[in-house]
């Protein structure tokens, strides 16, 4: 049976998965552009924004796939779709 985790934080949290599952285990990184994530209200905050929760996953990790999410709803569809596909040939 698959399980879907949908907030990994820490680089020992990805380590963990993949010692305990292998190759069974896919990362998914969704990414938006800081000018996207503005529009969208976001707005930086020192010691929030900045913390190992948030960024901990910034280096050091190869993710097996990269989402863009940057308001293109036709570019995320067929991102998706090609993710959605991966993960029905695994099945």
């Amino acid at each position: 049976p698959w399980q879907v985790v949908s907030d990994a934080r820490r680089l020992s949290d990805v380590q963990w998965f993949r010692a305990a599952y292998g190759a069974a285990v896919q990362t998914v990184r969704v990414v938006a552009s800081e000018e996207t994530r503005k529009k969208r209200n976001w707005v930086f905050v020192a010691g929030v924004d900045d913390a190992e929760s948030e960024c901990g996953l910034d280096e050091g990790v190869a993710f097996d796939w990269v989402i863009t999410n940057d308001g293109d709803e036709v570019a995320l569809d067929e991102q998706l779709e090609t993710l959605l596909q991966s993960v029905r040939g695994r099945l």
